[in-house]
């Protein structure tokens, strides 16, 4: 990553990206403007950018389709703003390959953790080993080994898994479908709420108190993620 992160910001109204920009400039970041969908997609492949901040509500290119033609080349953070709250359109967003979300309206702020949380996660993952570690859980990727707190614990392929790429990702939410997709493979046969059965089977083998999780955390509607707060 450059010593200063650049930032790609898709947004189509003007008052809303200048204020964004000229935030997050005063937060020490590179900020290229983009008012619309292809021009967006022809800026990322000139440049090179750490993160992007997409809105999914474009007047040329739908946001959607512009987030599933990066994601196909690239692995850089994608952020996306939306003003439908519904879960379904959250979901669409993740299942395009966003990393994360925010919902109009927002403060600043909030738009600045999102932010910052991404380019961090994105440079645990880039430097990613053997070794993942969340608290007093340990996972050794090349031995397929768990332990908790020193003791063994002892997962199907499917768990580990599912947890390898939860503790890869602290704080990123995973949908169903991406969990099935990213962990469980092209022959996974069983349907979305299977998986609701291994995260399940995690909580338990992982002692985890029913109704709450100290590790894997529950988005309603959405889908999981590993806590941060147990991140190194």
């Amino acid at each position: 990553m450059n010593s200063t992160p650049t930032i790609l910001l898709v947004e189509d109204n003007e008052t809303t990206a200048r204020t964004l920009r000229v935030f997050l400039e005063s937060q020490g970041y590179a900020v290229v403007c983009a008012a619309d969908g292809k021009t967006g997609e022809d800026l990322f492949r000139r440049g090179e950018f750490d993160l992007v901040v997409l809105d999914l509500m474009l007047p040329d290119v739908d946001g959607l389709a512009v987030c599933r033609g990066l994601r196909r080349t690239s692995r850089v953070p994608i952020v996306m703003l939306t003003a439908k709250t519904a879960e379904d359109h959250i979901v669409e967003g993740l299942e395009a390959g966003a990393d994360d979300y925010v919902c109009k309206p927002f403060g600043s702020k909030e738009l600045l953790a999102r932010v910052r949380r991404c380019l961090s996660r994105s440079e645990r993952v880039n430097g990613a080993n053997d070794v993942v570690r969340s608290g007093d859980l340990c996972l050794n990727a090349a031995a397929r080994t768990v332990t908790l707190a020193g003791a063994p614990v002892k997962l199907t392929k499917s768990e580990f898994n599912i947890l390898e790429l939860l503790m890869r990702n602290p704080g990123r939410v995973f949908t169903r479908g991406q969990l099935i997709e990213q962990a469980l493979g092209s022959d996974f046969e069983g349907f979305d709420r299977t998986v609701d059965t291994h995260i399940w089977s995690l909580r338990k083998k992982l002692g985890e108190p029913r109704g709450r999780p100290n590790h894997i955390i529950s988005e309603p509607g959405v889908g999981y993620r590993m806590s941060e707060s147990h991140a190194p």
